[in-house]
């Protein structure tokens, strides 16, 4: 199911960063709201011109910063809807990460410990 997806973003060209999907979890129901369900998905962001590097810079303009590569994170927020189409928010949320990490330069970090959170 997520070569499909991890095909898809490596089409959109966004930069020299490529996330990829590693895991799709099960769906688990919310148990107060009826018409919600959590999903953990795995991913990871690896360079396009050498796979193996375990640290990168995101240069943006307000200067250059180091991002950690091929390690797993989990993509937040873990929850979508009844209504919505799974793989199209799916593919939407991971879109805007590629895009945020790529172009702007964004990735959110933990205050305390100082990981990469998104």
């Amino acid at each position: 199911m997520y070569n499909n997806l991890n095909q898809k973003l490596s089409e959109m060209r966004s930069g020299n960063y490529l996330v990829k999907v590693k895991s799709i979890g099960d769906k688990r129901p919310n148990k107060y709201y009826s018409r919600e369900y959590f999903v953990t998905v795995k991913y990871q962001v690896t360079d396009l011109n050498n796979p193996k590097r375990k640290y990168g810079v995101i240069c943006n303009g307000f200067g250059s910063k180091p991002i950690e590569l091929n390690v797993d994170r989990e993509l937040l927020p873990t929850n979508f809807f009844v209504w919505e189409d799974f793989d199209e928010k799916l593919f939407e949320r991971l879109s805007r990460t590629q895009k945020s990490i790529n172009e702007e330069g964004y990735y959110k970090k933990d205050r305390d410990t100082g990981r990469v959170v998104a």
